[in-house]
């Protein structure tokens, strides 16, 4: 296992997929938004603007988590340099 793997490199595995998610979760909330009948989300008004928002956040925040998990794995497969 890699610890110094992890230790060097969690903060930006965190950002790079809570962005990834926030980015592509905003881009789907708004092409849903434009459509007749949403897919994704409901149809955003003053009643579930905050709901709507918080979906994208939290959404974004499960994205971190897993690019999170994911560097875990990579740190029990590769081999630390001596």
């Amino acid at each position: 296992m890699n610890i110094k793997l992890i230790k060097e490199k969690w903060i930006k595995f965190y950002k790079k997929g809570f962005l990834t998610g926030l980015i592509v979760l905003s881009l789907i909330c708004l092409i849903d938004q434009l459509l007749q009948n949403p897919f994704f989300f409901n149809k955003i008004d003053s009643a579930n603007f905050l709901l709507t928002l918080s979906f994208v956040f939290f959404g974004s925040v499960f994205c971190g988590i897993l690019s999170f998990i994911f560097l875990i794995l990579l740190s029990f497969i590769t081999v630390p340099k001596s």
